[in-house]
Formats: structure tokens, sequence, C-alpha cells
């Protein structure tokens, strides 16, 4: 497989985590996490999804405490 390939292969694994962790967020890896922070902006349901990415990203490094 070439360089290219490999690459090509990488950002559909990365795209698909993505995907994955939405509505996932606990069991997501951090790369998924903060690519869902990099569309915050794109629509409601986009918000709330980076909201509880974060509060996950707070959750495993301790800087968030979540309160409900």
């Amino acid at each position: 497989m070439s360089a290219s390939e490999r690459k090509r292969a990488q950002r559909m694994r990365d795209g698909r985590a993505v995907i994955d962790a939405i509505g996932d967020e606990q069991n997501a890896p951090l790369r998924a996490l903060l690519a869902i922070l990099g569309r915050v902006e794109a629509s409601e349901s986009a918000r709330l999804s980076a909201q509880r990415a974060w509060a996950e990203i707070g959750h495993r490094y301790n800087f968030v405490i979540v309160t409900k």
C-alpha cells in the first residue's frame, strides 16, 4: 500500500470514529472528541454533541466537573 493509500485509509477511519463517537462520547478516542469540538457551529445537534465531548474530555483529564 502506498503512502497516499495509507493516509486515505487513516482519514476514512478517523471520519468513521467521529461518526461513531456521536452519542457515545464516553468510549470515543480523544482524536474523535476533538474532531467533534471542531464541528460545534454546524448545527444544534453538533453543538450538543460538542458539549458532551467537552464534558468527557474534562472528565478524563479532571478539569471539568459535570453536575446534573
